[in-house]
């Protein structure tokens, strides 16, 4: 009887110390102990004040002064108004707060942290500081750039009258601003027909094929950075790879074996070298270091996609493709689409328009489709898996996996200049008569409604998207 009376003490005891290892206790203040603490870690400058909390669990029969030091990359006076440096916890309490008043500035700039550690206790002979001894609060920007978040139009203008320009729009579609550049700039003609634009991190390049220059700005408040303006003859496009630019170059028209691929040091902001290809190199994309050309042909017309390696700067091959190539899109699966108008009509020698579809791994054709006799189709976009193109006033769709060309349009009625997709919405330029002020057309894709038009500057061009700027 009296072992069995023994496990059963011992059972009992050990059931009890067990059941007051709670690991939530680890959440709250030793006894004796001074931690702090505070309910959101991250907030916005626009928040106003935060509270920052000293407690204990055991109330002390004396006043308790605090003394914190306060670091970080936050500057006191002008991201946080001054702390005091210590605080008064009152006898019998078991906690006192500590408001931080955060400045609301117009300053754009990276977020910043604010780190309050304790340094010493005076008072309260049992009070000790705890092991949540500092805080570290992340104070975020809530300003923004003038130009970000939103869709950017760039316009051609009419040839030497120095018109063109750049728009954006609000993605809530509810700012329009136009004459960008020249607003941001403080200059008045300063474009002769923009043909289109690059990004590369912060900066925009402005491809001005009239003027033979491109313009580099920041992306997100335009202000001009630097101008190119040697070395270039008849600029259409450009994309970066390896680090460096590479703008397509039609060179003299009435030359057929001077167009080239001019290489940029994006650094200087200056031509380096020059990559001579056939005639007319147009679009251009790149996967990873490998540039692919649509040779469009310029003046006349060609039917080839030209292969550059961007680690050496040379031609490695070329693919035979449709006549006349006119865009050209990479697929979620890497493909290489490239989308052929064939020769119109009217130049005496009409061909069938084609699409492409390349595979990147051999640069081989892996797949055509044929179009009907006086269809001539353009501007290929993708996303994702799916492409869409223009013609004949409607836009067509199909999925990358498809074994036919659609026989419908999902768009009709429209008289797109060129268009874009993003984010499950289709995005299109109509120039109107070519002399007064376009319009952009927004469309959802999941229903094809129209969501939105608005009024943009003369002969809109091309479409980009401006995303959140890195802080």
């Amino acid at each position: 009887m009296k072992f069995k009376h023994f496990f059963i003490t011992a059972a009992l005891a050990s059931f009890v110390f067990v059941g007051c290892d709670n690991d939530d206790d680890d959440d709250q203040p030793v006894i004796g102990a001074l931690e702090v603490s505070t309910a959101t870690d991250t907030n916005e400058e626009g928040v106003g004040t935060v509270e920052i909390n000293f407690s204990t669990a055991m109330a002390m029969d004396t006043d308790v002064t605090i003394s914190y030091e306060v670091t970080g990359t936050a500057t006191s006076g002008e991201d946080y108004e001054a702390l005091p440096g210590s605080i008064v916890l009152p006898a019998g309490d078991l906690s006192i707060a500590q408001s931080l008043t955060l400045i609301d500035d117009e300053e754009i700039e990276p977020f910043e942290t604010l780190v309050l550690t304790i340094k010493t206790i005076t008072g309260g002979e049992d009070l000790v500081i705890g092991v949540k001894d500092a805080v570290t609060l992340t104070i975020t920007d809530n300003d923004s750039y003038p130009y970000e978040n939103g869709i950017i139009v760039t316009h051609e203008g009419n040839f030497f009258q120095g018109n063109a320009s750049v728009s954006f729009v609000s993605n809530d579609y509810a700012t329009v601003q136009n004459d960008v550049y020249a607003t941001v700039n403080d200059v008045d003609s300063w474009a002769d027909n923009i043909q289109s634009m690059a990004f590369n991190g912060e900066f925009g390049y402005i491809v001005v094929n009239n003027s033979q220059k491109v313009e580099v700005v920041n992306r997100y408040t335009f202000e001009s950075v630097a101008t190119i303006d040697k070395e270039l003859l008849n600029p259409r496009y450009m994309a970066i790879a390896n680090g460096k630019g590479y703008v397509t170059n039609w060179g003299d028209g009435s030359d057929t074996e001077d167009d080239y691929v001019a290489v940029i040091d994006l650094d200087e902001n200056t031509v380096v070298s020059k990559i001579p290809v056939a005639e007319g190199p147009e679009r251009l994309v790149v996967k990873e270091n490998t540039i692919y050309v649509a040779m469009q042909g310029g003046y006349n017309q060609n039917n080839i996609v030209t292969v550059i390696d961007a680690t050496t700067n040379t031609v490695t091959t070329t693919v035979t493709v449709g006549d006349r190539p006119n865009s050209i899109q990479l697929d979620a699966e890497g493909n290489l689409w490239v989308l052929s108008g064939g020769n119109p009509a009217w130049t005496g020698n009409e061909t069938l328009a084609q699409l492409d579809k390349i595979n990147t791994a051999d640069n081989t054709v892996a797949d055509t489709f044929d179009f009907a006799a006086t269809e001539h189709p353009g501007a290929l976009v993708v996303e994702g898996s799916s492409l869409y193109y223009y013609m004949s006033s409607s836009v067509y769709a199909m999925e990358a996996s498809s074994a036919a060309l659609p026989e419908t349009g999902i768009i009709t009625g429209l008289s797109f200049y060129d268009m874009a997709v993003n984010d499950g919405k289709l995005y299109g330029v109509d120039a109107k008569d070519y002399t007064s002020n376009g319009s952009l057309e927004i469309y959802d894709l999941s229903d094809y409604s129209l969501l939105a038009s608005k009024e943009v500057s003369i002969i809109p061009g091309e479409i980009y998207f401006n995303g959140t700027a890195e802080r």
